[in-house]
C-alpha cells in the first residue's frame, strides 16, 4: 500500500484503547477473531447477542468506539470492524465474605483491549495494524528502597491503622509501598488498596492523618494503582491475622 493511502486511512481510523475490560484474554481474543472484517454495527450485535458466543464487555468497547466515530462525523452504518486486540491485564480482587464470619478473594481477570474502526471501501485495501500493547503492561515494578529509622519509624506507626473491612493493618494487607521523608520532615507516602475502585480512600486518609498527627507528623498522600494489589502482597503476619478472622483463601 502507498504511503499515501497508509496516511488516508491512518487519518480516518477511530482507535479505541479500554483498560482492565472485563473479559479473560483467550475469550476477548476468541470474542474479536469471529467478528473482525464485519461491519462495526454487525459485529456488536454478534458480540451482545450471537449467533454463537457471545462477549458483552468488548460490545461495549464497541458501543464507545461508536459514540466516537459519530463525534468525528463518520457514519457508524459505513464503518468495519478492521482490527483489534486483547492483552491480559491485571485481575481485579475483591472480597467474598460468606457464611459463620468465613471470607475469601474473588480475582475477575481483565484484558486491555483495542478495536479499531475504518470506513469500509478503505478497509478491503488496508493492512491491519499490529495490535497495540498498552504502556501500562510494560511498566516496571517499583524499586526496593532502604528507608532510613525516621522513614522506618513513620512505617511502624501505620500498624496503627486499620482496614475497617478486613481488620487488619494497612502495614501486613500491603497496602503502604513506600514512605519517604523530605528535607522538610513531610512524610511523603504512597499507597494502594484492593482496587482503584474502593471507595474507602478517604475513610483511609483520614485514619492516616489521625494517627500521624500524634506524632506531629505533616504527610503527603499518593494513591497508586499499578501495579494492581494482589494477595501475595500481604505479609506472613498479614495472613495469621485474616485466618484468625475468617478468611479461608488468598
Amino acid at each position: 500500500m502507498s504511503t499515501t493511502m497508509t496516511a488516508i486511512v491512518e487519518a480516518v481510523d477511530v482507535t479505541v484503547h479500554e483498560e482492565q475490560v472485563r473479559v479473560a484474554e483467550a475469550e476477548a481474543v476468541a470474542a474479536l477473531h469471529r467478528v473482525i472484517g464485519r461491519s462495526a454495527i454487525e459485529a456488536r450485535a454478534r458480540l451482545r447477542l450471537g449467533p454463537g458466543r457471545t462477549c458483552e464487555p468488548l460490545a461495549r468497547v464497541l458501543d464507545r468506539a461508536l459514540v466516537v466515530a459519530g463525534e468525528r462525523g463518520l457514519d457508524p452504518a459505513a464503518l468495519v470492524l478492521a482490527a483489534g486486540s486483547a492483552v491480559a491485564a491485571e485481575d481485579i480482587v475483591r472480597i467474598r465474605r460468606k457464611a459463620h464470619g468465613v471470607a475469601d478473594w474473588i480475582s475477575s481477570p481483565t484484558s486491555d483491549v483495542t478495536v479499531v474502526l475504518r470506513p469500509a471501501g478503505l478497509a478491503a485495501v488496508a493492512e491491519a495494524p499490529a495490535p497495540v500493547v498498552p504502556e501500562a503492561r510494560n511498566r516496571p515494578e517499583r524499586e526496593p528502597v532502604v528507608e532510613t529509622e525516621a522513614e522506618l519509624a513513620v512505617r511502624e506507626a501505620l500498624y496503627d491503622v486499620i482496614d475497617p473491612d478486613l481488620g487488619v493493618n494497612v502495614v501486613d494487607l500491603g497496602f503502604v509501598r513506600q514512605v519517604s521523608i523530605d528535607d522538610a520532615g513531610v512524610a511523603h507516602l504512597v499507597m494502594t488498596l484492593t482496587s482503584a475502585a474502593c471507595p474507602l480512600t478517604e475513610v483511609m486518609a483520614r485514619n492516616v492523618r489521625a494517627v500521624l498527627a500524634e506524632d506531629g507528623t505533616d504527610f503527603v498522600l499518593e494513591w497508586e494503582w499499578l501495579p494492581a494489589w494482589k494477595p501475595a502482597d500481604i505479609t506472613s503476619d498479614g495472613r495469621e491475622q485474616l485466618q484468625a478472622i475468617g478468611f479461608s483463601a488468598f
